[in-house]
Parts: structure tokens; sequence; C-alpha cells
């Protein structure tokens, strides 16, 4: 076995959490979500109609939360040598802890919605589910600074390949973007409750974790003198 077996191994976990992601899609909730115009009660009646679908998410959520802590290891391990000191890959690291707390967060709220929703009141379910968008929200502060310090060491120091530090980039930028403006946004497409753009940056999250998985499964480490394509 190569010394880069396990380090491949570990990288291959982003590459799960991708996949576990797109199956709590596939098998979560297809109605669209409640906004923050919504009533308590409609809430209530989305989560109740869509109990079965919101724990089947929750299920593959765990899977992809387990999954994507392992991956930043194998992050880690692939930015750390290309700096003289930890700063950024470091940074990088705090990033995707704090993406998990943001998903843990939203998570957990979800799960407590869903299987208490016939014994909470309406404004018990709103409060959970409120909850829930919120740290789904703040999942995208993590994103930001995990994708935004692996773009920098990529561009800075070749420590990832051009094309993927580009990309990192690009939604560290998207993810900022649309966390700030939706921190004030109710209603529209920047509404963290129901507004497409936030899915739309989860999915580029989600292309995210399976190019890197996929660079860092072919190379663990980077190349001497700077990373290949």
């Amino acid at each position: 076995m190569s010394e880069d077996s396990w380090p491949k191994l570990a990288a291959s976990t982003g590459i799960a959490a991708a996949v576990f992601l797109i199956l709590s899609v596939v098998f979560g909730p297809s109605d669209s979500p409640p906004g923050f115009n919504d009533s308590a009660a409609e809430v209530q009646s989305f989560v109740q109609e869509n109990r079965s679908e919101v724990q089947a998410a929750l299920t593959f959520q765990f899977a992809a939360l387990v999954s994507f802590v392992w991956f930043l290891g194998a992050v880690y391990y692939r930015l750390r040598p290309a700096e003289p000191s930890a700063r950024l890959s470091a940074t990088a690291l705090a990033g995707g802890v704090v993406l998990a707390v943001g998903g843990l967060v939203g998570s957990v709220a979800t799960g407590a919605a869903a299987y208490h929703v016939d014994t909470l009141g309406s404004e018990s379910v709103l409060a959970l589910w409120d909850l829930s968008v919120f740290g789904y929200m703040f999942f995208l502060v993590g994103l930001t600074v995990l994708a935004g310090s692996a773009g920098v060491l990529a561009m800075r120091a070749g420590a990832l390949p051009g094309g993927l530090g580009a990309y990192s980039l690009l939604v560290a930028l998207a993810a900022f973007v649309v966390g700030l403006v939706g921190s004030f946004s109710e209603t529209g497409a920047f509404s963290p409750s129901d507004g497409a753009l936030g899915f739309i940056v989860f999915l580029g999250f989600i292309v995210w974790l399976l190019a890197m998985g996929i660079t860092l499964v072919r190379q663990p480490r980077a190349a001497a003198g700077g990373s290949s394509a």
C-alpha cells in the first residue's frame, strides 16, 4: 500500500459528502419551502405534509456532515504545505468548521420541527423552522471562508489547479453576496427562506466538493513547486 493510499481515502470523503447532499435533495421535500411571509399554520402544514421526506433528508445530511468533517482534514493536508506558516490553510479549516456548524444547526432545528410537528404548537414549529433557515444561511459564512482561502492559496501558491482555484473564489464571492443580502431580504431571490439564489449557491458548493474531492483523490498532496492540473 502506497503512502498516499490513506490520504486518497480521506479525500474521497469529499465526493461522498457531495453524493449524500445530492441524495438529501432528491429524497427531501419536493414542494417549495415556506417563506417568511407564510403563517405559522402554513409552515406547520408544510412540515406535516412533508414529514417523511424531511426525515429522509436528515438521514443523508447526517452522513454528509460526517463525510465533510473528515474531508476537512484532507483539504488541510493539501493546502498546508503551500505556505510557510499555517495562515490561510488554518483559516480554510476554521471556515469548514463554521460551515459544518451552520449545517448542523439547520438540520437539528428542522429535525426537531419534523419529529414533534404533531405535538408542538404552530408557533413553536415556526420558530424551529426559522432557526433552521438562519442556520443554513450562516452556513454561507463558513463556505465563504473555506472556498475563499482555498482559492487564494491556489492562485498565489499553486496549492490547487488554477481552474479549481478560480471556481473556489467564484463560489466564495457568491456565498458572501447571497448571505449578506439574504440577511435582510424577507422575500425575493435572495431570501434565505424560499429564495432561489441560496439553493443555487448550495448546488455550487456540491460541485466544489466534487471537484475538490476528485482533485485530492488524484493528488492528495501538491506537487513540489506547485500544484499540477
